[in-house]
Order: C-alpha cells, then sequence, then structure tokens
C-alpha cells in the first residue's frame, strides 16, 4: 500500500504543475483578450475590384433531414454575386429527397456517394474535385450552422495581401437556452472563441482551423486535401502549418450553431475529438517539432494543444489511485502537501472560472455567469471518456467518425424571426 501512496503522491505532483500552467495559460489569455475587444462593427471593406473572386461553399452532409433545408435556403441567399455551393450527401435517411428540391438550383451542384469512405474529409474531397474551375476561395460549413447573408464578402476583405486561410467564430448559440447542458456547452465554445482563440492570434500561437466557417484559398486546399482522420480539421491544420502557412482568426466572422443538448451526444462529441486530436498529435509530432518553418512559440503551442486530451489519464488515474489508497493517505499526508493541493486545484478552478467570464463579457453576456457551474460539470463528467478516448488514440492507428446528431431546435428568437424571413421568401 505505501508503494501505491508514493504513486499517488508522485502522480498529484506531476498533475498539479500540469494545472498550475494550464491555469496561468488561462490567465494570460483572458487578459491579452481584453486588450483587444471584439469589435461592434463587422469589418465590411470593399473588395479590391481587380481580385475577382468567386468562392466555393463546401457542405458535407450526412443524414441531416432536420436541419438541411434551412442550411440550403441560407447557403443560397448570400448578398455576395459569384459563389456557388457543393453539397456532398452521404446520406442513408430522408436527407437524400429533401436535397431533389434543390438540384435545379443554378448555384447548387449535388455530389452523391454511396460510401463514407475517408469520412468528412473524404466528402470533402469528392467536393474539391467537382468545384468551378474559377473558384479562388472556398469556405466549409456544417450542416447545422445558419450563416448571415454578407459572410461570404466580409469573409473575403480579409483575405489581404499574404494571407492564405480565415478562421471564423463558431457560435453555438441556436438552442442554447434548451437545458443545462446546453447552456454549459455554449459556454464553453464562447471559452475557446473569444478568449483562447483571440489571445492566440494575438500572442502569435497556433491557430487551429476548427471544422467548419473557415474559408482557405482553392489553390491551397486542393494542394493539400484531406485524409481520413476523424478530426480532420487538426489534421489538415498541421499539414497547413507544415507547408508554411499561417491561420488568421477574426470572431467577428459569425455563424449559428446547434449545441449539444443531451449528455450522450456531448460525450460522443468530444470522445471523437480527444481520440482524433491525440491521434494526429503522435503522427506528426516529430515532423512539428522539427519543422524549420514554425516558430518556437507555435511548436510549443503544438505541444500543449495536443497534449491537452491525454492529462485526462493523468487526472483518472490520480483519482482512482487516490481513491484506492485513500487508507494510507489519511495518515501520510502532511499538512503542507493537503493545503498546496488543495491551493493548486483553486488556482486551476478560479483559472477557468475568470476565463469563462472574461469570455462572456465579451460576447455581452454577463448575465450567463451562473451558468458556468454547468460547465464545470460537465468538464468533470467528461474526464473518464476523454481518457479512454485520447488512449484509443495514442495505441490505434484508425477511428471511426461518429456524427453528432442534430434536432434542429432553435430558441433563439432574433434567429427564428430570420428563418422565417427567409422562408417567406
Amino acid at each position: 500500500m505505501l508503494q501505491l501512496v508514493d504513486v499517488v503522491a508522485s502522480i498529484s505532483v506531476i498533475e498539479m504543475l500540469i494545472l498550475f500552467l494550464h491555469a496561468m495559460r488561462y490567465y494570460l489569455f483572458s487578459f491579452v483578450s481584453l486588450r483587444k475587444r471584439r469589435r461592434n462593427n463587422p469589418d465590411t471593406s470593399p473588395l479590391d475590384p481587380k481580385a475577382d473572386p468567386f468562392v466555393s461553399v463546401l457542405l458535407p452532409i450526412y443524414n441531416e433531414a432536420n436541419v438541411v433545408d434551412r442550411l440550403m435556403t441560407c447557403c443560397t441567399s448570400f448578398d455576395f454575386p459569384d459563389y456557388e455551393v457543393v453539397v456532398i450527401d452521404d446520406s442513408i435517411d430522408g436527407t437524400t429527397t429533401k436535397l431533389e428540391a434543390w438540384k435545379d438550383d443554378p448555384r447548387v451542384k449535388i455530389i452523391r456517394r454511396t460510401s463514407r469512405d475517408g469520412w468528412k474529409g473524404g466528402a470533402l474531397n469528392a467536393g474539391l474535385e467537382r468545384i468551378d474551375t474559377k473558384s479562388t476561395h472556398t469556405l466549409i460549413l456544417d450542416a447545422d450552422f445558419i450563416p448571415p447573408a454578407d459572410l461570404l464578402h466580409r469573409f473575403l476583405a480579409q483575405f489581404t495581401d499574404g494571407v492564405v486561410a480565415v478562421q471564423g467564430y463558431q457560435r453555438h448559440d441556436l438552442n442554447a437556452e434548451e437545458n443545462w447542458i446546453t447552456k454549459g456547452v455554449k459556454i464553453m465554445h464562447s471559452l475557446q472563441y473569444l478568449v483562447e482563440m483571440s489571445a492566440k492570434g494575438l500572442l502569435g500561437l497556433l491557430l487551429p482551423f476548427t471544422g467548419s466557417v473557415y474559408m482557405v484559398r482553392t489553390e491551397v486546399m486542393k494542394e493539400l486535401g484531406f485524409n481520413d482522420s476523424i478530426t480532420e480539421d487538426w489534421e489538415f491544420t498541421l499539414r497547413f502549418y507544415e507547408a508554411g502557412h499561417k491561420v488568421v482568426y477574426d470572431s467577428t466572422l459569425i455563424a449559428s450553431a446547434e449545441c449539444s443538448n443531451n449528455l450522450r451526444k456531448f460525450l460522443t462529441q468530444i470522445a471523437r475529438w480527444a481520440e482524433g486530436g491525440t491521434r494526429d498529435f503522435r503522427k506528426h509530432f516529430w515532423k512539428m517539432m522539427k519543422s524549420n518553418v514554425l516558430t518556437t512559440r507555435e511548436k510549443l503551442d503544438f505541444l500543449i494543444q495536443g497534449s491537452t486530451y491525454l492529462n485526462s489519464i493523468l487526472i483518472l488515474a490520480l483519482t482512482i489511485g487516490g481513491f484506492l489508497a485513500l487508507p494510507s493517505l489519511t495518515y501520510s499526508l502532511s499538512l503542507s502537501s493537503t493545503v498546496s493541493s488543495l491551493l493548486f486545484t483553486a488556482i486551476n478552478v478560479s483559472s477557468l472560472v475568470f476565463a469563462t467570464t472574461i469570455a462572456l463579457i465579451h460576447e455581452n453576456l454577463s448575465k450567463d455567469v451562473i451558468h458556468i457551474p454547468y460547465t464545470l460539470i460537465l468538464g468533470y463528467l467528461s474526464t473518464p471518456v476523454v481518457a479512454y478516448a485520447s488512449l484509443k488514440g495514442l495505441l490505434t492507428g484508425h477511428g471511426s467518425f461518429h456524427r453528432t446528431y442534430k434536432t434542429g431546435n432553435v430558441t433563439k428568437t432574433s434567429t427564428m424571426n430570420r428563418l422565417r424571413d427567409l422562408f417567406k421568401k
């Protein structure tokens, strides 16, 4: 039992140091993000008339009967003149029938796949093969998003000289008021996009693509393509940086999306992120660390970001070991070590609360601070799932893509009104 106590104590020290570093990172990101509050008036500067841009909007679809009509309605209503909508349909439900109503729209191309080869990455590759030859920029949207009419124009305005890719803000707020889980998930995404991503951009760190609401110059996206990773966005990010490119982030480029509305869907989604993210981190580790085109800051951020899910293994091991060694720990832990553990735990939790509060302030939703405990609870409940999934990603070479089922529920009044107006038209 004493040996178990020693192991638990050693893991505890290591984990306290890791949590302390993450806490300092949250505090740093929070203060940095305050330096540049999100602009109230998004950039709508005119495009260069000599650029003559043409946008291809790629929509990978799999069994999205609940949301496909509203997605197509929004994506055929952009106020930009030169664009196409390329739908890659892998569905085996009523989605395919619903898409038939859109096949005669002059902007729409529908590609029907009979298998899910390559998962979402395979679908995107099929779309890239069929886009218009005059395409200059490609925007990717997932099925549950509701993009504003001016999104293409405002994305293109960010492509000044040297800019190859721009990531926008996925605001998961369509059904945020549905239950305690959606409230917690909403805050998680606010923290990621309004504190973490904003600070990363200001500090020159590694900015990831996040699966949707991002635009890349078409020639670059075609050159790199996608692979069969279950986290194709993260894997694409790593190859994108290895090729010497950079991602620009703009939090004013907003498209609303749906939150996971029950625990099973939330845990399934985060398990896929943990498994695929860890596997891609392992596969690209040495390429990234030996790269001559990455800065030291970007490599350090890659280490922290890529190993985040693995940290759940230490937390789970420490929890299990602590319970097994509890009788001996009661008598072996000194007052100083107990106080230190409590202090480090308080610092870590307070950093998360502080960062989420800053995110809500950025979004002018200070009243939602009462929902922060929901975010903390979801993080705690997901720990064993993330630990298992990241271990699977570390030890296995391939995974399966489990989609997150979309209900199409909308609780946001302004969005419901906009959708009514669009469907009337």
